[in-house]
């Protein structure tokens, strides 16, 4: 006789804003960094960001891609 066991379902791993906060402004002026969006878009670029603010610019050269973005429309972000 065998018995099997279920996993629960994965979630996908989403930032707290304090962490989401602190690894925005880890990256420094024009560090690649890529963005995920709550709309879906994904952005691979330079960046800059104001932490007083929480308002940040990144830009895409190669897709000639240019987003402004407030903190809080950014659900993960990976440093490179």
């Amino acid at each position: 006789m065998t018995t099997t066991t279920t996993l629960p379902p994965t979630r996908k791993r989403t930032m707290s804003s304090l962490e989401l906060c602190a690894k925005l402004d880890s990256i420094g002026p024009g560090e690649v960094a890529t963005l995920f969006f709550k709309d879906g878009e994904v952005i691979r670029g330079g960046m800059l960001y104001n932490s007083t603010q929480q308002r940040g610019v990144i830009i895409d050269p190669e897709l000639e891609v240019e987003r402004r973005f407030e903190a809080s429309e950014v659900t993960k972000v990976w440093r490179r």
